[in-house]
């Protein structure tokens, strides 16, 4: 009988063996490597790319970023009402994320640093508007009124293509900005009370009108949760010829609403003129008091009248369920963002004559970024 050898079998059988599991090792990594890029976000700089290495230079503490505004979801049939936060995109360069974190320090009221990081984030990206507009902004809650000027000079001159921005930078270098609260004398000391300005003091170049001064002060009144009274002072240019009747003083008042979102106040608002005439025939400048008034909210009291009302009661399924879907309807169709608590935040003032844009004053300054001012007064 012929012998059978199993040792040429064993070794060919051995080699597929090793060959199989290094095809299958291969194919694992290539999965593995896929899995990994698929779960990078697109753009993601490697951990040991010079971007990251060049912001951990520049950065040598962690700063918070702020987080997005919250969005409210209206209640719908079986699902309650909900508040969430749309999730931050992250910077897209070194510049940007030094822009956010100047945005920081300024909120915080650390305007030196946020000078800094904006300054640095300018020597990367020096035609970046937003970049421009934050140091511009930066430097006029310093009262560095000539720096801040250069900022809007220069973000001017990227042209009307940088969109909203082009135009806030034209309502600030044509209108100015706010002047120091203390008159100074010729030699820099404070001027005593009552001492007149000068008779250009508070007029842009430019414009007929200038507003010489905005007090706010709170009033006291047991009946209100909140009353101020913003008095603004209004000047006409010296030895310049006035129609009083085309002259139009626009006080807008704004609220935060739910600690985060900025709309106009729903509060009651009133003026009052404090100068008789105030038709600058014989004075040069004529002084208006606006009242911001918010009355204390009456919640009814249990065992109350108000809040023992009858509720009517629907007497059957199909009208529980109608009643339902119009009162979620009517939820849907709320302004979300005009409702919930509300507290004062700030005002702007705008002065046209013959419906040119003549001065502007707002505090805090932002406003001005959310609302600029249009050069013609709209119609009201």
């Amino acid at each position: 009988m012929r012998a059978v050898s199993l040792l040429h079998g064993s070794r060919s059988q051995q080699t597929f063996v090793a060959a199989m599991a290094l095809l299958v090792a291969v194919a694992a990594a290539q999965i593995l490597s896929a899995l990994y890029l698929s779960t990078r976000h697109p753009g993601e700089p490697p951990s040991d790319s010079p971007q990251n290495a060049a912001v951990a230079r520049l950065f040598k503490q962690s700063l918070p970023t702020p987080p997005a505004a919250p969005v409210t979801v209206p209640a719908v049939e079986g699902v309650p009402r909900a508040t969430v936060r749309r999730v931050q995109a992250p910077p897209a360069s070194v510049a940007e994320t030094l822009l956010r974190v100047a945005r920081g320090f300024r909120d915080r009221g650390d305007t030196t640093n946020a000078i800094a990081k904006l300054q640095q984030a300018t020597a990367l990206d020096p035609g970046n508007p937003e970049i421009l507009a934050e140091l511009a902004l930066t430097y006029e809650s310093m009262q560095l009124f000539d720096r801040s000027n250069e900022a809007w000079r220069r973000l001017q001159s990227l042209g009307s293509a940088v969109g909203p921005l082009y135009e806030l930078a034209e309502v600030k270098l044509r209108v100015g900005v706010p002047a120091q609260s203390n008159a100074l004398t010729a030699n820099g000391s404070p001027a005593p009370a009552g001492a007149p300005p000068s008779d250009a003091a508070g007029i842009p170049d430019g414009s007929t009108f200038g507003i010489s001064e905005v007090t706010l002060k709170t009033e006291p009144d047991p009946d209100a949760e909140t009353k101020l009274l913003l008095r603004v002072g209004v000047k006409a240019r010296p030895d310049t010829p006035i129609d009083h009747t085309k002259v139009k003083i626009q006080v807008f008042f704004y609220d935060t609403v739910n600690n985060d979102q900025v709309a106009l106040t729903n509060a009651d608002v009133s003026y009052e003129w404090v100068t008789p005439g105030h038709d600058w025939a014989d004075t040069g400048t004529e002084v208006l008091d606006v009242t911001y008034l918010r009355p204390k909210r009456n919640e009814p009291a249990p065992g109350t009248a108000l809040a023992n009302q009858p509720v009517e009661v629907p007497d059957s399924v199909e009208k529980a369920k109608l009643a339902a879907r119009k009162s979620s309807s009517a939820a849907a169709l709320l302004p979300t963002s005009e409702s919930g608590p509300r507290a004062y935040l700030g005002y702007i003032v705008r002065v046209y004559y013959q419906d040119q844009l003549q001065a502007v004053r707002a505090e805090p300054t932002r406003l001005l970024n959310l609302y600029p001012p249009p050069f013609t007064a709209p119609p009201q």
